[in-house]
């Protein structure tokens, strides 16, 4: 499958689906987009894409359609009930997933497929929005041999390097819960090594430059390393509080139900669940601890933010105390 002779729909049009959509658009396939959000379409449609009113209508007559949503229960109910995905599409297309989902909902996701005649394929991505404007993420694909060779093409449209995994779909799906918790971890580790420092008198600097230039070369960690430095907490760049709990606890239970314990999960999860509720105490003025099932968009996510904030429900500097304190 290559160019405009692939029909694509494109279901969920946030920062990073907003951003790999467009790159599919340069490559000059035929795309149609669908968001829960209507106003999120116009940019797109005003680069060439066509709107769709539903799932149902964007995945009809596709050759492929790719979701980019936000965990297993969004994909699901996008793909089921009579305005959804599998209502409009044809045997023999493919379903590319984006969204970071439990190896569970992988597995499922392909049997679910499987009888109504279509393919799923785990295709998670690596790498920020930033990276998706400019074509730069890293694939992993997992499924079916055939349907990866059928979407390879497109899925380069946005990515620097596409991986095929394994033939089970759950596998990518765990991949990316591998990378995304060297990333949680890392940020642990760059938060409370900053605390560590500081509070022995060296100025951060020198601890940003040995991450940026010795320890880690990968843009990403650099972005960190900068970020918890300054304190910039301002919702750019990074990912929201809640989207960074969600994987964590797909981490936390892929390890459970393989017999293993992810001891740096567990912190970063509780630490998590701490700042999210003191966030929603602050702004919302409840002394209750008990989170409604949906939130609003937290700010963007700084472990040690969080650590501060579940303390003292404000933002403050790095504790400062000196080593005739200890």
């Amino acid at each position: 499958m290559g160019g405009s002779s692939t029909r694509v729909a494109f279901i969920g049009l946030g920062n990073m689906g907003s951003n790999i959509a467009k790159c599919i658009l340069k490559v000059d396939f035929a795309l149609t987009v669908w968001n829960r959000t209507a106003s999120k379409m116009t940019p797109l449609v005003e680069q060439g894409a066509k709107p769709a009113t539903s799932a149902k209508e964007a995945a009809s007559g596709a050759d492929v359609v790719i979701t980019s949503l936000t965990d297993d229960q969004s994909v699901l109910d996008n793909l089921h009930g009579d305005q959804g995905i599998l209502a409009g599409l044809r045997p023999g297309a493919v379903h590319v997933c984006l969204t970071t989902i439990s190896p569970r909902c992988a597995d499922a996701l392909e049997q679910i497929h499987k009888k109504h005649g279509s393919f799923y394929i785990s295709g998670p991505v690596i790498g920020p929005s930033q990276a998706a404007a400019t074509g730069q993420l890293v694939s992993y694909l997992a499924g079916d041999p055939v349907a990866i060779e059928k979407v390879t093409s497109l899925c380069m449209a946005y990515s620097k390097q596409v991986i095929v995994i394994s033939e089970r779909p759950s596998v990518a799906s765990c991949m990316k819960l591998v990378v995304n918790y060297n990333v949680v971890s890392t940020i642990e580790l760059i938060g409370e090594t900053y605390v560590f420092a500081e509070k022995c008198g060296i100025p951060l600097e020198y601890v940003r430059d040995f991450y940026q230039q010795m320890w880690f070369a990968h843009p990403g960690a650099k972005m960190y390393a900068e970020k918890l430095r300054a304190r910039d907490f301002g919702g750019r760049g990074g990912f929201v509080m809640k989207g960074g709990l969600k994987d964590v606890r797909l981490m936390l239970s892929t390890a459970d139900a393989i017999g293993i314990s992810l001891e740096i999960g567990s912190i970063v999860e509780r630490k998590l669940k701490k700042g999210i509720e003191a966030v929603w105490r602050m702004r919302t003025g409840a002394h209750s601890t008990r989170l409604p099932g949906v939130m609003q968009d937290l700010p963007d996510m700084g472990i040690c933010q969080c650590r501060c904030m579940a303390l003292r429900v404000r933002s403050d500097p790095w504790p400062k105390r000196s080593l005739s304190d200890a």
